[in-house]
């Protein structure tokens, strides 16, 4: 059983929270008392545990079936306790029963979607209730202005620049009021609009660790070409969503500064929840209205006008891969499990990405890969900028091996999932690039694209392939020579017997006699020219990295 994770005063209602829930999957299934009840704070209760005194409690009943008959006594013990709300998932089982008993006992009754996580659910509806019946900040600027007013309100009140950050440091928010007291540090993280680790400040990292542990703000003094500056955590009941920052004046900063920056913090979380976090309801719709293009599903105008995508204007698609994932017929190493809680935890750095440099993307993974639409993408620096940014970010937080492809813009929407087979064929012909590779276009890798195609062929039709190439492999594999690495290296020499020679470390003579062994042997007539490309082709093939595991599609 949790404590009451936010206090508020008695003007909030359950008419404010669900106002200020919005389209968030969560709907009111009955009011017995109507919308005025007052509601104080959400509480998590476990399944077996006491309902502890909650006077205008929001009761999340997480695993609670409410058609199980066990279910039947909890409105009653809610309204005993002083709650005044419950929610549920029904998961499609009839609640007639239980909404008869929380309408005999005055308890209302809220619906949260199915998949829709309780932490997500706690976290809106105390965003929500922290707004409920506050009074807004003189200034406030409507339609996502909201974040740099309240920034420019805390700024001037306490007169210093005031921050906002997220989780990842990244700046979504800064003040801009003339002549508040403001560092090089700070100047510098606003322009990069992220907070970078710096070599002469180690302490930094601690710094945030101490913000987002405490429950107060934090002070912090000067060190080196840093300000003394505050600091305040952003969460939303438990659930932490970033850091508020301000450079305290030259006099210090004062008990009506410290309070400011404590209320802004409060105010910040529920903007800076829907920032980060699309309403769910809108963020599965447009995630699944996005899979429907990428399977060469229809692309009706309302679709396209959902996801942003106008008549003739380009857009591209980003693909990003863990590392060893290739898709189209290759393989992940590791078990699937593990391969799904990598893609989750990319897709969820990807949105948070895309709500800091780009919001008007959309995010969803699918075998094996998580892809993102950009509208409005003619040129490639349209495109790469992002792609760039979301990579350095997906191998600090998810792995380094992460790796990313862009496609052409492109103007059809039902062209997408044609987009979709590019993006996977360049990721899949990148699986062994190094370490720290830029996001690659098909322009860049087409030549490996031609050769796994070509592997994707013989695969499927194992008659192709020419049968002296099997038999130099078994040959070279059981006799340890090495009649398919000379012949490579001449044929890669474009047939330069001394150069090849070099490159194997053998006399020229010797290579030479391997040719002419090879020819006899196996079959290869190597003075044919079709004979050298489709030998050439086939080693080229078997040289290519081929992981082993599961197929993904």
């Amino acid at each position: 059983m949790s404590d009451l994770t936010i206090a508020l005063d008695d003007s909030a209602t359950l008419g404010g929270v669900l106002d200020g829930a919005g389209p968030a999957g969560i709907r009111l299934l009955t009011a017995p008392a109507g919308l005025g009840v007052p509601v104080r704070g959400t509480v998590i209760y476990d399944a077996g545990d006491r309902i502890a005194e909650s006077p205008g409690g929001l009761l999340l009943l997480v695993g609670v079936d409410p058609s199980d008959p066990r279910a039947l006594a909890l409105p009653g013990q809610a309204a005993a306790r002083g709650c005044t709300v419950v929610v549920v998932k029904r998961r499609g089982q009839a609640a007639a029963p239980f909404l008869g008993e929380a309408e005999r006992h005055g308890v209302a009754v809220l619906a949260a979607e199915d998949d829709l996580p309780w932490r997500n659910i706690d976290a809106v509806l105390s965003c929500a209730l922290t707004g409920a019946g506050t009074a807004t900040v003189p200034g406030a600027v409507p339609m996502g202005g909201e974040l740099y007013a309240l920034a420019d309100h805390l700024a001037a009140v306490v007169g210093g620049a005031a921050v906002v950050e997220d989780l990842a440091r990244r700046v979504i928010a800064y003040s801009s009021v003339p002549g508040v007291r403001i560092d090089a540090p700070r100047e510098r993280g606003i322009l990069q609009r992220r907070i970078e680790d710096l070599p002469e400040l180690p302490e930094q990292r601690r710094q945030y660790q101490r913000v987002l542990s405490s429950q107060t703000v934090v002070r912090f003094p000067a060190i080196g070409a840093e300000l003394p500056r505050a600091a305040v955590a952003v969460r939303a009941g438990t659930l932490p969503l970033g850091t508020l920052w301000v450079i305290e004046p030259e006099d210090g900063i004062c008990e009506e500064g410290m309070a400011a920056l404590a209320e802004t913090a409060r105010l910040v979380a529920p903007h800076l929840l829907r920032l980060l976090n699309l309403p769910e309801a809108e963020r599965r719709l447009r995630r699944e209205t996005f899979l429907t293009l990428l399977d060469a599903g229809p692309a009706p105008q309302e679709a396209c006008s959902l996801l942003g995508i106008r008549p003739g204007v380009p857009f591209r698609l980003l693909a990003f891969a863990p590392p060893g994932t290739v898709a189209g017929g290759e393989a992940f190493p590791v078990a699937a499990a593990a391969l799904a809680t990598v893609l989750e935890h990319a897709e969820s750095e990807l949105a948070r990405q895309a709500a800091a440099h780009r919001p008007d993307v959309t995010v969803a993974a699918t075998g094996g890969i998580v892809f993102v639409l950009l509208p409005y993408a003619a040129r490639d620096a349209d495109g790469g900028r992002f792609a760039e940014a979301a990579l350095a970010a997906l191998r600090r937080s998810v792995s380094a091996g992460m790796r990313a492809a862009l496609s052409r813009p492109c103007r059809d929407a039902g062209a997408s999932a044609s987009l979709r087979r590019e993006a996977e064929a360049v990721l899949r012909a990148t699986v062994d690039a190094p370490a720290g590779a830029a996001a690659a276009t098909v322009e860049q890798v087409r030549h490996r694209i031609l050769l796994d195609r070509l592997g994707d062929e013989l695969e499927r039709d194992p008659w192709l392939r020419l049968s002296g190439i099997d038999e130099l492999a078994a040959h070279d594999a059981e006799h340890g020579t090495a009649y398919g690495a000379s012949i490579a290296a001449w044929l890669d020499e474009l047939g330069d017997i001394a150069t090849a020679a070099s490159l194997l470390r053998v006399h020229p003579n010797t290579l030479r006699h391997r040719l002419r062994r090879a020819r006899e042997l196996f079959a290869l007539d190597l003075d044919d020219p079709d004979v050298r490309l489709a030998v050439w082709l086939e080693l080229r093939r078997s040289a290519r990295p081929a992981p082993s595991g599961p197929r993904l599609r």
